[in-house]
């Protein structure tokens, strides 16, 4: 290979070597041993011959070099077992290089191939050593004997070998040792350094200097010798590396500090430090200034000597080169490395001496005089290494951190040339400012003294202050910022610096400017920091230009790590002198400001939390800056302004550089939008933006601009959030007078863009045309990059598109920006250069094509369409593909919403898949219109690609289509997948010969066999490479596919330990997981040989174990795979599916399951909480997920059923027992509303099943009388609606309802004869009964049936819509006569007592209810597990005649304890065995149900003859205690009839007795939290007695009262409001206090903080939970509850009325619907007192008006936005669900005085109605007004409607 010209060989070696390691922990030990031969193979090393006791040197081609190198780098990724070999080789290879004559080769890149053998090789012996102790001892042999064999070269050799080998080999050496971090010790420093001193001798570096002059006296002799060394050394110099003596020198200097220094450090320093150039170096020093060496470092006399003679070596070195200079003419060129040798030794000296433990005075001395003002260097290398020198020696010699410290500060004040530099952007501080900073700022925190640092700075600032020309100003400054500071010191800086030109003060004061802030740099505290800024910043207006700018670029490096507010400070004075700037000033003649502005702006990427707030000041400050400027040119016509105009446009820098940072997105808000758009206005109306020669942009303008503008929100926000039509004529940045003078060129501009609308132009206003202008410039920037898509924003804000002029004008400026647009894309397409952003912004046109404002939607339509048809081939970008089909989806799931819940539209809507949301409007015709229009797109569109690139489109469909595997059939179609398989076999005008075929045939061809051959041939090899996945994990020794009986075992203790996972509720696998193990297992079944019983068993149970939706479906797709491909194995499968739906049916699973069972609402806790629309719509989706599963297996059932009708009897009797199983188990049915689909989608099936058996009469009458029994037992419920609003549910359960009505129609006993011994008479006559029993059950059931379709016809259609069809009408009901209604009840009867009861709710016949009565009182025993049917054997007063059957009531099952309270009332005469069970009633229950019913509890007492009632509350008293409270203040208000407590109320002795009696019986804990409990909350109402001398004093005097006495009051643990008793009161706002308006009494108004609990259910993510067994976590949570305290006021008829309608809210979520109620807690305590919660977030109507909203609907879209707004749509269906609910309430419990005071809105739109002082018979007399209702229906017309009431 030595013919590869260059170094490509050893390119391809290094690359060999890299990728070793790369991969050598994971490829096989053989192949990396045939990669490694490859190198190790061409090795060669020198056979070790002695001639005359000399080696002789050996030459090497430059391939063997190159070979040698790689095996060195391959050295350090050998494998652990081959670094035995490989340590050896390398030290021969490095035992060799001082005896090799290397070829005279330039063919390197860097560095001669001398110098990379060396380096790789010490390197790699290096990097071993440190892994591998064990070779440590010969890799330092190897090094250390190379080192003195090459010094011994360099000392002695021929002057051209030392130049092109030795030298090259030496620098080698110096680079492994900088670059390789070692633990080096402390005698190994000692061996090389003994070794490398030899090169100190000054004779010696004289003769490496002199090398070349050597070289050059031969030229003559070897012309080509001479020019090969002249152009190898020429190419070290290019890189500065002279290879001279001084470089040889420092070298060595820097390579002996290296080790030392890493000897030094504590041990394993350097184990995690990565091998790169000067990385060893730069960690040895980095270790050196972290801490002081060891005391325990001493070392071995060997190693002592060295130090000291290296210390010694270094110091002589460098005087002996200060001397040299000094008696020179001239600075010493750079080549001679002198600065750098010096420097170097300084460090050298110093690290000595820290390692020898002893400060050498000469070293100190040295240092000290080169940092002060009579150094005799001026170098900034030198002075660097010596500040750097100062470190180490501060860290190991504290003592003399004091007097460096001082010393550095006068050094740092002296006018010293090192510290000059222009303050221009790009530039750096001077290397020695900062490491003065940071030498000084390390004595100072070693130096003895507290607070030295502050100190320090107020010194430095006075040097800064007694530099300014003022002195006033410098003594005001130093008040400013110190009053301890010292005057007289001052004084003596001013004296000092008295002597200097001005020039001398100003460099002093900007190295004293960088000092301090590189001291708060490195202190990094938030107070010096902090001290530093307000220093700067008060000198910076009253610096000289210089000064100013040093101040302004520190100012930016103290900003990058200042707190926030320190920052804001920062940026707001650049601000300021930005604004106030004069051009004539000359001290902005080089803008520095600006410069730092923009500086900081670029370098702000470290703060990106900053971005906001200093984007903002930008353009606050741009816009301040636009204003003031058309200021000027109002307030003097004359007055030139391009100079600031110029200026102004300079504010685009700092503002392109901030938003050209990756990261800095600029957040959606109204106030970051408005200052963007003035900041555009501002540019367009000073003209930066035009493209026209009059006024062109500067060169770097537009692109900053268009940079800019890509990063800009968009600055039209909807009309709710947005102030911009009032801006256009009243813009606070565009002055009217200013505007007025310059428009006319404008205006021509933009007729110059739209000329057709000339007209319409000179019509619109200044601020619309520079509108219209910015539209345009900003959005043809962006076009210009691609960016299209925000043009569409500016038509989502109705109150520009409702002026006409202006909207068409814009239509016109958006067609042209996209007309150009797509020049330009098909410009940039004809290069290939199409922006890689174009396909994201068609993605935004689309979403923004579904957007709620139709004339935004459709412009985005419009141009979507014409860019996609300009580039079609873009329709196979598949991201777009995707959300063209996904947005296709999810608009049709928008509009399936209006069916499957009417009542409650859904706004959001989400694909995951494409991270896809769209925000729709509630206007169903409006979500059909985008469907149709998108649809009809998106066929166009991919017709177009279907022409161009048919192959590419059918690959994106397919891709689609086999991500989008849907988690349950139950699952609706996907609109998008649909369109994706109709263009997946739709063939292209490509295929010319089928295109043929179909017009001469008139047949349509497609291509769905290929299609579908390529979907299953993807599918299968994917699957297979899965296989070999999963057999590699199993056995990595598999090396085919084949499946083996280990595998079979494997997978199936898989399913069992999933299954036991799941049965224990711990399992965590997903859906995804689950279908890959049951399609895995399902292929096993299939492609064994040998039938697998226990596989099958696990294929059907593991879904079954789950039993959900999602795992169901998944089973039947695999239970039918294995159908299809093994029909053989359909019996074995289908009984075990029978056995598991057995096993549903014994452990109560999916529609067997009793868990969301029809219950009586007022069984449950009724809570005084708002109604909750998530409860219900999870409690939907809870029945939902219970009963599909079974409906999923019963559409594979009737499937099975079909198949096997008429040839497979034995899968027919499994579906017979299956059927037979079911029905009979009807009792444990669900008899949920959501349930009836699957209850009768059964019957149906077991129908089918009928008519498809061949049964005898005896089978056939078992198998129908169970499906009656099971019909039957469906009405043995109280009627119920359907759940919730779902038009789709009802109408598929009215669709069942009726195909069950007729097979119930054409049933017939049929049977056949069956083989019996009875004789054929006999036969017959049990076929005529078979026939009669069918009579009599068919014609009630048939009627029960009609009646339920009656039901769900009205639900769904209550106005009786003609749109929405008619009402069923029954034909069975209307032939019934009254005897036939006896008949039927008592057919029914004998079937279930149950359903004979509730026929009376179903129909209201007074036959039938007069039979149902009699049938219970003679046959009550059939009904004690009816409650309803209690009320049949009572009726509404006790009749003596059925005294004899009360004695069954101690049986009876439990009644609503709202009923049960009735029978304490005196119309049941107080019979016992009544009150007997009335009181077992009220026991029974839950005391979380009976404590709602508290009032009507003490009520009951007035008749409580027999104390039952009394001793229920004693008892329960004692289990509750919020209860026993309850009941107590109750008790008291009861006590009397009227407010002031005057009148004695009857029943007062009785109340009293069971007030006293249960007191009494409270003690310990109870008695305490009594106690705590009312003395806490008399201490509150106690408060209104003490405002009662105040009700005729002003508000702000009772709210003092209210606010003293509330100061008092103090909150002891486990208190609680009466109104609140779920919460506990855990802090009161004690300012809160607010007295309410009444004339004699003092109610009050005060706040507190309530402890609460909730139970929240936790969704599950992929939803294979368990379905019955949700996930629930109960929290704690705080909320501030207002409550109203009254007196003098009876509450008991508001607790009435609110006890109603939470009891009516109760109803409502039984049955799923969504409207809303809030029934608020009152609590009455006392005669006339009472608490009140107050509505929270709620205002009243009658507050509105005096808020001057008149208009609710204008009330609404202040508050939520436009119209078109999902927050507007949103609260108006909040609005509208809860004025349904309440107008119910109000109308039944005939509520009145409905006043705009008693009217409340919530801050969701809810209405809430509160103050129910009239109610039923209680009237308000002639305070009635027509007029004013109809007012109020006007204004609640408009809020509901958005349009306006015209009555």
């Amino acid at each position: 290979m030595d013919c590869l010209e260059l170094n490509i060989h050893q390119l391809i070696l290094s690359d060999l070597a890299e990728n070793i390691g790369d991969c050598k922990d994971n490829t096989p030990i053989e192949e990396l041993n045939t990669s490694i031969d490859l190198v190790t193979s061409q090795v060669e090393t020198r056979a070790v011959e002695e001639e005359d006791g000399e080696q002789v040197r050996v030459f090497m081609s430059t391939s063997r070099v190159h070979c040698n190198i790689g095996f060195a780098e391959l050295a350090v990724n050998m494998p652990d077992s081959l670094i035995s070999e490989t340590v050896p080789v390398l030290v021969e290879i490095l035992r060799d290089v001082p005896y090799i004559d290397f070829d005279h080769c330039l063919a390197w890149d860097d560095w001669a191939l001398p110098d990379q053998l060396v380096a790789a090789t010490v390197s790699a012996l290096l990097r071993i050593a440190s892994r591998h102790a064990e070779y440590r001892e010969a890799a330092m042999g190897a090094i250390t004997t190379f080192v003195s064999q090459i010094v011994s070269m360099l000392c002695k050799g021929d002057s051209s070998d030392i130049l092109s080998q030795f030298a090259p080999a030496f620098h080698g050496f110096y680079r492994a040792i900088i670059s390789a971090p070692f633990a080096w010790s402390l005698d190994e420093w000692a061996a090389v350094a003994a070794a490398l001193n030899t090169l100190f001798s000054p004779e010696v570096v004289a003769g490496l200097n002199h090398l070349l002059l050597d070289v050059l006296r031969r030229e003559e002799d070897d012309p080509e010798g001479v020019l090969f060394v002249r152009t190898f050394l020429s190419r070290y110099i290019a890189r500065a590396r002279p290879l001279s003596g001084y470089f040889i020198l420092c070298c060595v200097i820097e390579a002996q500090w290296t080790i030392l220094a890493q000897a030094l450090a504590p041990a394993g320093r350097h184990a995690d430090v990565p091998f790169a150039e000067a990385a060893a170096c730069n960690h040895a020093w980095k270790c050196l200034l972290e801490g002081a060496v060891a005391e325990s470092l001493t070392g071995s006399e060997a190693y002592r000597d060295a130090l000291a003679k290296t210390l010694e070596s270094a110091m002589k070195c460098f005087t002996n080169l200060l001397m040299q200079i000094e008696e020179m003419d001239a600075e010493p060129s750079e080549d001679s490395y002198a600065w750098e040798t010096m420097s170097e030794s300084l460090k050298l000296a110093s690290v000595c001496s820290a390692a020898s433990h002893t400060l050498d005075k000469a070293l100190f001395a040295r240092i000290q005089l080169l940092l002060s003002e009579d150094s005799p260097v001026s170098d900034n290398l030198v002075q660097e290494a010596a500040l750097k020198a100062t470190a180490v020696l501060v860290r190991n010699f504290p003592e003399i951190a004091a007097r460096m410290a001082n010393h550095l500060r006068r050094f740092v004040t002296s006018p010293l040339p090192i510290f000059e530099f222009e303050f221009t952007p790009g530039t750096r501080t001077p290397p020695p400012l900062v490491a003065a900073a940071k030498c000084l700022a390390l004595c100072i925190n070693l130096a003895p003294g507290d607070d030295l640092i502050m100190s320090y700075m107020y010194s430095l600032l006075n040097h800064i202050a007694a530099t300014s020309k003022e002195p006033y100003e410098a003594a005001a400054v130093l008040t400013s910022l110190s009053d301890s500071a010292d005057a007289a010191t001052l004084y003596s800086m001013e004296t000092g610096l008295r002597g200097l030109s001005e020039d001398e003060k100003r460099l002093v004061a900007i190295s004293t400017i960088s000092v301090v802030t590189r001291l708060a740099l490195e202190f990094n505290t938030e107070e010096v920091t902090r001290l530093a800024i307000s220093m700067l910043l008060q000198r910076l207006r009253s610096a000289e230009p210089t000064v100013e700018a040093a101040i302004a670029y520190n100012l930016v490096d103290l900003a990058l790590e200042a707190p926030e507010a320190a920052f804001a400070d920062i940026i707001k004075v650049f601000s300021n002198i930005n604004r106030s700037a004069n051009p004539d000033d000359p001290r902005f003649s080089n803008n520095m400001v600006l410069a730092a502005q923009t500086r900081l702006a670029r370098e702000l990427r470290r703060r990106p939390e900053l971005y906001e707030l200093y984007l903002v000041e930008l353009l606050t400050l741009f816009c301040d800056k636009g204003v003031a400027i058309q200021n000027v040119a109002i307030s003097n016509h004359r007055t030139k302004v391009e100079a600031m105009t110029e200026q102004l446009a300079s504010l685009l820098l700092p503002l392109d550089a901030l938003l050209s940072h990756a990261d800095c997105a600029v957040p959606p808000s109204s106030a970051l939008t408005t200052l963007f758009r003035n900041m555009w206005f501002i540019c367009v109306l000073f003209q930066f933006t035009a493209e026209d020669s009059e006024h062109p942009a500067m060169e770097w303008q537009r692109p900053a601009l268009a940079r800019i503008a890509a990063k800009t929100p968009p600055i039209v926000l909807d009309e709710a959030h947005d102030t911009i039509v009032s801006d256009l004529e009243y813009n606070p940045v565009i002055r009217r007078e200013y505007a007025e003078t310059v428009v006319s060129r404008h205006r021509d501009i933009l007729i110059k863009h739209i000329a057709l609308r000339s007209s319409e132009i000179r019509s619109l206003y200044p601020g619309q045309i520079i509108f219209l202008l910015c539209m345009h410039d900003m959005e043809r920037l962006r076009a210009g990059a691609g960016l299209p898509a925000s043009l569409v924003t500016y038509f989502a804000n109705n109150g520009l598109n409702r002026n006409v002029g202006l909207v068409q004008c814009m239509e016109a400026v958006a067609e042209k920006v996209v007309r150009e647009c797509a020049a330009d894309l098909n410009a940039l397409a004809a290069k290939q250069a199409l922006p890689a952003a174009l396909s994201r912004e068609l993605r935004r046109l689309l979403l923004y094509s579904t957007h709620r404002i139709a004339r935004a939607r459709d412009v985005a339509g419009r141009y979507l369409n014409r860019l996609i048809t300009s580039f079609p081939s873009l329709t196979c970008d598949p991201p777009l593909v995707f959300a063209v089909l996904e947005t296709l989806t999810l608009l049709r799931r928008a509009c399936e919403n209006e069916y499957l819940d009417e009542d409650n539209p859904t706004f959001v809507f989400s694909s995951d898949k494409m991270a896809l949301t769209l925000e729709l409007t509630d206007d169903y015709a409006a979500r059909n219109q985008m469907l149709r229009s998108l649809q009809r797109d998106a066929h166009n569109w991919f017709e177009l690609a279907l022409g161009r690139a048919p192959v590419e489109l059918h690959a994106t469909l397919q891709r689609y289509l086999s991500g989008n595997n849907a988690a349950s059939s139950a699952d609706p179609s996907d609109l998008g997948a649909s369109i994706a398989v109709d263009f997946v076999r739709a063939y292209g005008p490509i295929d010319r010969k089928l295109a043929s075929m179909s017009t001469m045939l008139g047949y349509q061809y497609d291509r769905a066999k290929v299609a579908a051959g390529e979907l299953t041939s993807k599918a299968y090899f994917s699957g297979e490479a899965s296989g070999f996945r999963i057999a590699r994990l199993i056995d990595p020794r598999t090396d085919d596919t084949q499946t083996t009986p280990q595998e079979v075992k494997l997978l199936k203790e898989r399913v069992a330990g999933v299954m036991q996972d799941i049965a224990e509720k711990r399992s965590n696998l997903t859906i995804q997981e689950l279908k890959r193990l049951l399609f895995r297992c399902a292929a096993t079944i299939i492609s064994l040989d040998n039938f697998d019983r226990g596989l099958v068993h696990y294929l059907v149970a593991l879904p079954f174990e789950l039993f959900n939706p999602p795992s169901v479906s998944a089973g039947i797709e695999a239970w039918s795979w294995v159908i299809s491909e093994k029909p053989e194995y359909e019996m074995v499968l289908m009984s075990e599916l029978t056995s598991a739906w057995n096993d549903t049916i014994k452990f109560g699973r999916g529609m067997f399951s009793k868990s969301m069972n029809y219950t009586d609402p007022f069984n449950h806790p009724v809570e005084y909480s708002p109604s909750n629309r998530e409860e219900a719509e999870r409690n939907a989706k809870v029945a939902r997920r219970l009963l599909l599963p079974h409906q999923l297996i019963m559409q594979l059932l009737v499937s099975r059923l079909q198949a096997a009708r008429y040839r497979k009897p034995g899968l027919m009797l499994l579906l017979q027992r299956l059927t037979l199983a079911s029905t009979r188990a009807h009792s444990q049915m669900s008899t949920h509303p959501l349930a009836r689909e699957a209850r009768f989608s059964l019957l149906l099936f077991g129908f089918e099943v009928l008519r498809s058996s061949h049964l005898d009469t005896y089978c056939e009458h078992q198998l129908r009388d169970c499906l009656y029994r099971c019909a039957f037992s469906w009405f043995a419920v109280r009627p119920q609606w359907s759940f919730g609003s779902n038009r789709v549910q009802i109408d598929t359960d009215v669709k069942v309802l009726s195909e069950f009505l007729s097979y119930l129609q054409s049933d017939s006993v049929r049977g056949f004869a069956s083989a019996s011994s009875l004789s054929p008479v006999q036969a017959a006559g049990r076929s005529s009964y078979y026939k009669n029993l069918l009579k009599n059950q068919s014609v009630p059931l048939r009627l029960l049936v009609e009646n339920e379709v009656f039901h769900l016809t009205v639900w769904a259609n209550p106005t009786n819509d003609s749109k929405r069809g008619g009402d069923h009408i029954g034909t069975v009901e209307k032939v019934m006569m009254d005897s036939s209604w006896v008949s039927a009840i008592r057919n029914v009867w004998k079937i279930d007592p149950a359903i004979a009861v509730h026929m009376s709710e179903r129909f209201n016949v007074a036959a039938l209810n007069t039979e149902t009565t009699r049938l219970v009182r003679s046959n009550t025993r059939d009904v004690l597990d009816v409650p309803e049917a209690l009320h049949f054997l009572i009726g509404e007063k006790l009749d003596s005649n059925i005294k004899r059957d009360l004695k069954y009531l101690l049986l009876w099952v439990p009644i609503p304890p709202v009923l049960a309270i009735t029978f304490f009332e005196k119309r049941y005469n107080n019979d016992s065995l009544l009150l007997q069970y009335a009181h077992r009633i009220l026991e029974q229950h839950p005391v979380e149900v009976t404590f709602f019913f508290v009032p009507q509890i003490v009520q009951a007492l007035r008749y409580d003859e027999l104390g039952y009632v009394s001793r229920f509350i004693f008892e329960t008293a004692k289990i509750s205690q919020l209860f026993c409270h309850q009941i107590i203040w109750n008790m008291k208000a009861n006590c009397y009839k009227d407010d002031l407590g005057e009148v004695e109320d009857s029943m007062k002795p009785t109340l009293d007795r069971m007030t006293d009696m249960i007191v009494g019986a409270l003690s310990g804990e109870a008695k305490e939290f009594y106690t705590r409990e009312f003395e806490f909350f008399n201490t509150v109402t106690s408060i209104s007695g003490k405002l009662k001398p105040f009700i005729k004093k002003t508000k702000p005097e009772k709210k003092a009262k209210i606010d003293e006495e509330m100061a008092k009051i103090r909150v002891d643990v486990g208190v609680y409001l009466p109104s609140n008793p779920d919460g506990v009161v855990v802090d009161i706002d004690k300012k809160s206090g607010r007295p309410l308006q009444s004339h004699a009494k003092a109610p009050f108004m005060a706040t507190f903080k309530v402890r609460k609990s909730r139970v929240i259910a936790i969704e599950e993510g992929d939803g294979l939970g368990d379905v019955e067994a949700a996930k629930q976590q109960e929290e704690e949570y705080d909320v501030w509850q207002a409550a109203i305290f009254k007196v003098g006021d009876d509450c008991r008829q508001d607790v009435l009325a609110l006890q109603v309608i939470a009891m009516f809210k109760n109803i409502f979520s039984t049955i799923g619907l969504t409207v809303y109620l809030f029934p608020y807690r009152v609590t009455a305590t006392a005669p006339g007192c009472g608490v009140i919660d107050v509505v929270p977030n709620a205002t009243s109507r009658d507050e509105m008006g005096r808020a001057k909203v008149n208009d609710l609907l204008d009330f609404f879209v202040a508050k939520y936005g436009g119209e078109d707004t999902v927050e507007f749509q949103r609260a108006r269906l909040n609005f509208i669900q809860s004025m349904a609910a309440y107008s119910v309430a109000c109308y039944i419990l005939q509520i009145k005085d409905r006043h705009n005071g008693n009217i409340m809105i919530d801050g969701e739109g809810h209405i809430v109605h509160i103050d129910f002082g009239f109610l039923f018979d209680i009237d308000e007399c002639s305070r009635t007004s027509t007029s004013h209702t109809i007012l109020l229906i006007c204004s609640l017309f408009d809020a509901l409607t958005s349009r306006r009431c015209q009555i």
